[in-house]
C-alpha cells in the first residue's frame, strides 16, 4: 500500500481511476481506507465515452459505497469547516473540501490538481500527497505491460489525463504506452 493512512481522493484522481473500468482492484494499492466527500461525489457526473464519437457515460458512485471501496466523509466539526471555507476561495468545492478533511485529520489525500499542490505545500506541507500517476506506477507491479497500456490509454481518452511532465512518473506512465 502506498500511505497506511487512510486517504481522501478528490475529484481528479477518482475519475481518473473511474476511467480505468478496474477501479476496485486498483484502489486497494492507495490505503485500507479511501474517504470520498460530499463535494467530489457531486462534481463526479460524466466520463467521456469510450467510443471517439461517444455520448458521456453517467457515473454512479454508489456501488463503490455500497461495496465499501469508498467511504463517505463530511466535513465535521469547526476547524474543517473553516479551512474548507478558506481553501474554497481558490479552488473548487471538491478540492477544498478533501483538504480540508485531509488536513484536520492528518490523512493522506489523492490530487494531481497543480494548483490544489500548491496550496497544500503553502498551507500544510506535511500533509501526505499521492498522484495517479503514483497509483497507477504501485498498481502495475504486478501487471503486464500490454494490460497497463490498457488502463493508461483509458485513462487518457475517458478522462484526458496525462501527468505533468514534472510528475517524477511521467517518463515512465509514457513508456507503459509503447508497444
Amino acid at each position: 500500500m502506498l500511505t497506511d493512512q487512510p486517504a481522501v481522493i478528490d475529484t481528479c484522481v477518482l475519475i481518473n481511476l473511474l476511467a480505468t473500468n478496474r477501479i476496485d482492484e486498483i484502489v486497494q494499492v492507495i490505503s485500507h481506507c479511501r474517504f470520498v466527500c460530499p463535494a467530489v461525489f457531486q462534481e463526479s457526473l460524466y466520463l467521456r465515452s469510450a467510443e471517439p464519437a461517444g455520448q458521456p457515460e453517467a457515473v454512479d458512485l454508489n456501488p463503490l459505497f455500497d461495496q465499501d471501496i469508498f467511504t463517505r466523509c463530511a466535513i465535521d466539526g469547526e476547524l474543517e469547516e473553516e479551512l474548507y471555507v478558506s481553501y474554497a476561495l481558490e479552488l473548487d468545492d471538491g478540492e477544498a473540501m478533501s483538504i480540508a478533511i485531509a488536513q484536520a485529520r492528518n490523512l493522506a489525500l489523492a490530487t494531481d490538481e497543480k494548483k490544489a499542490r500548491r496550496v497544500i505545500q503553502e498551507n500544510a506541507p506535511a500533509l501526505s500527497l499521492l498522484s495517479t500517476s503514483q497509483i497507477l506506477h504501485s498498481w502495475a507491479q504486478a501487471h503486464e505491460q500490454a494490460e497497463i497500456a490498457a488502463v493508461i490509454t483509458l485513462i487518457h481518452s475517458r478522462a484526458r489525463f496525462r501527468p505533468s511532465p514534472t510528475d517524477p512518473l511521467a517518463a515512465w506512465w509514457e513508456t507503459m504506452l509503447l508497444p
